[in-house]
């Protein structure tokens, strides 16, 4: 068995746990950082909608724009709803003074930031499953971790960041609470529309069961996905591809927008997208952060903004805290991230109340 030490060990590969990383060793001082990922990098990752600021996260972060490869953002010109109504409500960037926002590459987006963790010295377990956490009389962390072929490691932590996303694992196995609202789930496919090009915009429409999304990824791809609840999912057998197909049918602007694909040619996937907070108040030397700290509907876009600034705050936290250690700090991180949460709940509540035309439906019930 290997046994190593590092000063902070961070529990997931996603953007959460690489700007952590990135950002412990860009302005740490000679600061050991060691990421576990537990699967090999290669599955699927679903892109999302991001407004400009993330470009000033990740120039804090030492990246720019053309420090990722070419299709990584793509501009995204405008977003129609179809929400409440059949009038559409169209968000045209061309006539604002807003810059575009932009779609998300994931797995360039992912791999680049993975990329420079390694590059700044940091070291990266794919593969690489956490079997148990114990933490120490001071506070620091001992993880036993199975490596796919270095097989059993011991890393000695002293400080433990969660980034494991909406399972939150090492947040469950050391029994830090978390409040759930609501069990949405998002059955999704890429689609390959042939023979026509796709505007560079995003569609949403609400629907009686739920709300669906759609955003072209090229200029004949479109990532498509249909958000509800886990009850309602089984209910209506969504996860047999011809079922999420016949809904996906039933709508009415977006199967125009994607007419034409063959669908015994996709693949769907799921994905949980509920909400829910994290408290942190039980341990010392350990924070969660992105969607394991706190987690949003994808209604709100905040996912990535949220992932990578949680995880700057988390840095900075942790360089502190190994050097002088300070439990309220983390209660301030508390009670920020609780206001920004706060803030959530009143624009989520906002969005869902537009949608009055179901009264009988189980879903359109649950958040109005």
């Amino acid at each position: 068995m290997q046994h190593t030490h590092t000063d902070v060990l961070i529990i997931g590969g996603g953007p959460a746990g690489t700007s952590t990383a990135i950002s412990l060793l860009t302005y740490g001082k000679d600061l050991s950082v060691t990421l576990v990922e537990q699967s090999n990098l290669n599955q699927i990752r679903v892109g999302e909608h991001v407004s400009p600021s993330i470009f000033d996260l990740l120039g804090y972060l030492g990246l720019e724009r053309d420090s990722f490869d070419e299709g990584c953002f793509l501009q995204n010109f405008g977003t129609t709803s179809y929400w409440g109504s059949d009038i559409p409500m169209v968000r045209d960037a061309i006539f604002t003074a807003e810059k575009p926002t932009c779609q998300l590459d994931r797995a360039i987006f992912d791999m680049t930031l993975l990329k420079q963790v390694a590059e700044l010295g940091g070291m990266i377990l794919p593969r690489t499953k956490c079997l148990g956490y114990e933490q120490l009389e001071d506070n620091s962390w001992l993880i036993k971790l199975q490596h796919i072929e270095k097989g059993p490691i011991t890393i000695h932590a002293t400080f433990l960041i969660d980034a494991s996303g909406r399972q939150r694992s090492p947040s469950r196995q050391i029994n830090i609470p978390s409040h759930k609202l609501d069990t949405l789930f998002g059955i999704g496919a890429f689609i390959e529309i042939k023979g026509r090009t796709l505007p560079n915009e995003q569609l949403i429409e609400s629907t009686e069961h739920g709300w669906w999304y759609s955003a072209t990824l090229n200029d004949n791809y479109s990532s498509t996905v249909f958000f509800t609840d886990t009850d309602i999912v089984s209910e209506l057998e969504l996860s047999k591809h011809a079922n999420w197909n016949k809904l996906l049918q039933q709508t009415k602007f977006i199967k125009e927008r994607i007419t034409g694909f063959n669908s015994s040619e996709i693949t769907t996937w799921t994905r949980s997208a509920h909400t829910h907070i994290s408290d942190l108040s039980a341990h010392n030397n350990f924070l969660a952060i992105g969607d394991s700290m706190a987690a949003f509907d994808p209604i709100s876009s905040m996912g990535i903004g949220f992932a990578i600034s949680s995880g700057c705050n988390a840095a900075s936290i942790a360089m502190l805290q190994l050097t002088e250690p300070n439990p309220d700090r983390i209660s301030v991180y508390q009670n920020d991230v609780s206001r920004i949460f706060d803030h959530y709940l009143h624009m989520q509540k906002s969005i869902y109340s537009q949608e009055k035309r179901w009264p009988l439906s189980k879903f359109w019930n649950r958040r109005n």
